[in-house]
């Protein structure tokens, strides 16, 4: 490998690390030192790019993923050109076709914000007699045992809580409570071989053993994930905001956060009833205003947040920033209202920091943020801001 290609390799890394909220203070600065050299670059503009922005758009996104592959950690949707071209660009190596950036808006990449890692594994088990447990606390291989439940942290560093029946002979139904903070999230395995995730914020209700129950049911509120082992004889509920969830073993995603008007319901295979509604596979109800409607669904969107990435097609900013508040336990406050009603297209990591997604964002040159006491404050974009 010569020397140009090693410093393209290296460019290209750099590109990266900044584009997901890693990259060091120190290689900002040596990306910024190469982006502000080869900004001077003469740039060609195909007559065709300028009257026709579907070819334009068509044809740079077929050179970007012949170059990089469709890579799922950072894009940006067509709607969004500019943007899909800055990021792609930049890991790609070619040069920008829309327009040169002018030095004043290259100092973003030098940006010194007070910047929040992402959420991780962590929850809280409230159990049947009141103890409270931190389940983040516990050792690598380590085991406990609290009232018919083991909880143990595998070698991966993934906390699993794994409830076993009791060995009692009362009658009395105890029940456990698993709650996830914002910037938390966890899988939780029931003792009939059903697995949920629970998302950011949220909780499930479940009892300690399902032995002395007619039915198997759990309470949840916010957004989980769940594998629901098949029994004919004994059917599996959901009780959330405003709906129940009636299956015998599926998997599906309840979307019932309190503060969305919204409480959606995606069914992946198998079938459920949904307040007596019957959904098919690749179907998802959506309830407002107590009416419940039944639509297609964009499955890997619903399932973003499960498989580690933020996806946003077409979203509007104010939904976009409430999931980022959950996921990084931020607050978030718009300067102007109107900003909420944006609509931007999205796709990148969970894994990074905060100002990665931030930075995506600022990209389509609509919005600017700024983060302090852990609060992001979302303003009108202006040239200006990135001076800094």
């Amino acid at each position: 490998m010569n020397d140009l290609e090693h410093n393209e390799n290296d460019y290209k890394a750099l590109a990266s690390k900044w584009l997901d909220g890693t990259i060091t203070q120190e290689e900002e600065v040596r990306f910024a030192s190469w982006y502000n050299r080869e900004e001077n670059q003469k740039l060609t503009i195909p007559e065709e790019f300028a009257v026709n922005e579907s070819v334009h758009r068509n044809r740079m996104l077929a050179e970007i993923n012949k170059r990089i592959g469709v890579n799922k950690k950072m894009q940006l949707w067509p709607k969004l050109v500019a943007a899909a071209l800055i990021g792609a660009l930049f890991i790609s190596g070619l040069y920008l076709l829309i327009r040169p950036f002018a030095k004043d808006e290259a100092a973003m990449i030098v940006l010194k914000r007070q910047d929040i890692p992402a959420g991780k594994n962590k929850a809280i088990l409230t159990l049947a007699n009141g103890k409270v447990l931190a389940l983040s606390d516990l050792a690598v291989g380590a085991q406990s045992r609290h009232d018919g439940a083991i909880i143990t942290k595998n070698r991966d560093g993934q906390l699993q809580y794994q409830v076993v029946d009791a060995e009692n002979n009362t009658n009395e139904i105890a029940y456990n409570t698993i709650s996830t903070p914002r910037g938390g999230q966890y899988q939780v395995n029931l003792p009939d071989g059903t697995k949920i995730w629970l998302n950011s914020a949220s909780s499930l209700k479940f009892p300690t053993s399902f032995k002395k129950l007619g039915e198997r049911k759990v309470e949840l509120h916010g957004e989980g994930y769940f594998e629901v082992a098949k029994d004919k004889t004994r059917q599996f509920r959901v009780v959330s905001n405003q709906q129940t969830v009636t299956v015998y073993g599926t998997h599906f995603n309840i979307n019932a956060y309190s503060d969305e008007d919204e409480k959606v319901t995606t069914l992946l295979e198998g079938s459920v009833d949904v307040n007596h509604v019957l959904l098919q596979p690749n179907e998802q109800s959506v309830i407002k205003g107590g009416q419940v409607k039944v639509q297609p669904a964009d499955v890997e969107t619903v399932m973003a947040w499960k498989n580690g990435y933020f996806r946003f097609e077409e979203e509007r900013l104010d939904v976009i920033m409430k999931k980022v508040s959950r996921w990084y336990d931020v607050d978030v406050e718009f300067d102007n209202p109107a900003l909420k009603e944006l609509e931007f297209g999205v796709v990148t990591s969970r894994s990074g920091n905060l100002s990665g997604i931030l930075k995506m964002l600022e990209m389509t040159h609509e919005v600017y943020f700024t983060i302090r006491d852990k609060k992001i404050t979302v303003m009108n974009y202006t040239k200006s801001d990135h001076a800094r």
